[in-house]
């Protein structure tokens, strides 16, 4: 499926309004931005394999009313809904979590295996291969950079400071 470019709340609600059940994802960037031209030959991939997902630009300087309606306040952000309804949002330019978050919310899979899991031993563990726990690493990484990123500005500076300070007490070996 095609991306649509959004101007105005009146077009979204438009599109929107089309089909209450299809989940939808806005991806709001600005030109000015370099992570939303890192992240937008993703999104034009994803595009293309969810056919069942819409998919939705939304530039924040020429449509600031749709930025404003759903509270954008870093780009690039993806904000999913179905209908009309916000369901879920990933913040930053990362692919992993913007992938997972469509996979998630699509209704069918775009996936080619027929089955998605770790996988079990014969005596009922999870079966660890190397390449799982990497993978388990990055996206326990994902969701706390993710969350990280939602904190509010203050509080980030306060919390790279006290790393700072506490690095800092490391290496001069005061700790």
């Amino acid at each position: 499926m095609s991306i649509t470019h959004l101007n105005s709340v009146q077009e979204l609600n438009g599109h929107l309004a089309k089909s209450k059940e299809r989940v939808s994802v806005i991806d709001f960037h600005a030109t000015w931005c370099g992570p939303c031209h890192a992240i937008a030959p993703t999104f034009e991939a994803l595009s293309k394999q969810y056919k069942n997902v819409a998919f939705f630009k939304c530039d924040v300087d020429a449509a600031k009313d749709i930025a404003a309606l759903y509270r954008v306040s870093a780009m690039p952000t993806f904000i999913f809904l179905r209908g009309s309804t916000k369901i879920d949002q990933v913040r930053g330019a990362d692919r992993a979590a913007l992938e997972s978050a469509v996979r998630r919310h699509s209704s069918g899979s775009a996936s080619t295996s027929s089955f998605s899991g770790q996988g079990h031993t014969l005596g009922g563990a999870a079966a660890t291969t190397a390449e799982a726990i990497p993978r388990q690493a990055r996206a326990n990484l994902n969701q706390v950079a993710t969350g990280f990123s939602n904190l509010d500005s203050q509080f980030q500076l306060f919390l790279v400071l006290i790393g700072g300070y506490i690095m800092f007490l490391y290496l001069s070996g005061s700790i």
